[in-house]
């Protein structure tokens, strides 16, 4: 009866922050794009207290990490990762996407039946097809059906975030039926936070030298993580964008925080004609970010 309780309850909190998505962002939607940060003291201050943290316990559990063999190592994320299945599955569908929605569902039955029940990842190997990995959010949902990001937000322990996103997070956490089950056996939150810390460990295991390469190639670290963020979060949401056109005025404000990308278009830009970005330059230091060339319309 207890646990029937807490689900009412956990289903109005969804409900109540679904009409803070819509409602608390409305007026950001026409927010001016150089002012999207309105709490940037607020936010470098949690941003600073985020690095120490990353320093001194982050970094070195995720070099420790990386230092353990494929296995146990990959299997433990495996696991981790398939716990996610239900809530990626959800939110494709609230997206419509048929594509993720099919990566998903091929993943977790070629996984569960191959991979001693998604131990081992042999979706992802050419014999199975190579069925690539799909990782579907609350925030993306909110973003698909338009619901405007709202202001930039970091969080302390989780970073970089948005009204949107982390609403998005916690609605996400709420309705997880994994966390339901948990509840209902009785599990703690030792059980319930081991999927979450080992999939946020191997994530930055993976990106020990990228962010060190940030680091030390940023005027602004701040900036530049807050302007790696919207990219990514945009391409999680829009997907890849070919041939987009853009006026100059809706340029982030960041990018001219790049000494190389305020000369490309300083040199490319007259008063009258169009320019484009260079095919082969990279919208970020991470690989996977980079985007298709943008044409760009003054």
């Amino acid at each position: 009866m207890v646990c029937k309780s807490k689900y009412i309850i956990n289903m109005l909190i969804v409900c109540l922050l679904f009409l803070l998505a819509f409602f608390n962002t409305k007026n950001a939607h026409s927010q001016d794009k150089a002012n999207d940060d309105p709490w940037e003291s607020a936010n470098r201050t949690i941003f600073e207290f985020n690095n120490r943290l990353d320093d001194y316990l982050f970094t070195p559990i995720a070099k420790a990490w990386r230092e353990i063999p494929d296995i146990p190592r990959k299997p433990i994320v495996n696991a981790a990762n398939m716990a996610k299945t239900p809530i990626n599955l959800g939110n494709a569908i609230l997206q419509l996407n048929k594509e993720s929605i099919g990566d998903i569902l091929g993943r977790f039955i070629i996984n569960m039946t191959f991979g001693l029940g998604g131990i081992f990842d042999v979706a992802s190997t050419q014999e199975f097809g190579g069925v690539k990995e799909v990782d579907e959010d609350f925030g993306q949902t909110l973003g698909y059906w338009g619901v405007p990001e709202g202001p930039y937000v970091m969080l302390p322990i989780f970073g970089p975030s948005t009204v949107r996103d982390s609403l998005g997070m916690g609605v996400d956490t709420i309705v997880n039926p994994l966390s339901f089950a948990y509840r209902m056996n009785g599990i703690g939150y030792e059980g319930r936070l081991s999927g979450p810390v080992f999939r946020g460990v191997d994530t930055r295991e993976k990106y020990l030298d990228y962010v060190e390469e940030i680091k030390e190639s940023s005027l602004d670290y701040y900036a530049t993580m807050k302007s790696l963020y919207k990219q990514k979060r945009r391409k999680d949401i829009f997907g890849e964008m070919e041939d987009v056109n853009l006026s100059i005025d809706l340029l982030p404000i960041d990018i001219y925080d790049e000494p190389e990308l305020e000369s490309i278009i300083t040199s490319k830009t007259t008063s009258s004609e169009n320019f484009e970005f260079e095919s082969n330059l990279p919208s970020s230091n991470y690989p996977e970010y980079n985007e298709l060339p943008i044409s760009i319309t003054n």
